[in-house]
């Protein structure tokens, strides 16, 4: 019975190790996790951001464009006159 009993404690005391093995496994992952989320919250914000840097240039491309197109029509008018 003794043996027994014996056998009991060190399976106990052998569980609780694993159990604190566990939980600190755990808590590496949990950090881990929280960590990786961290980063990704921050590659989104950088990625929002040159969404936004983007369509400004985007926009002011555009509006170049137009006053470069209509210069050119101004221009071609007054050549029009010119040569005549």
């Amino acid at each position: 019975m003794a043996i027994t009993k014996n056998i009991i404690e060190t399976k106990q005391r052998k569980l609780e190790e694993l159990r604190v093995k566990s939980s600190r496994a755990l808590d590496i992952v949990t950090s881990t996790i929280n960590q990786l989320l961290n980063v990704n919250e921050e590659i989104a914000a950088n990625i929002s951001e040159i969404c936004e840097v983007k369509e400004k240039l985007q926009s002011t491309e555009d509006d170049l464009n137009k006053t470069k197109v209509h210069n050119e029509r101004i221009i071609d008018k007054f050549k029009t006159l010119i040569e005549d």
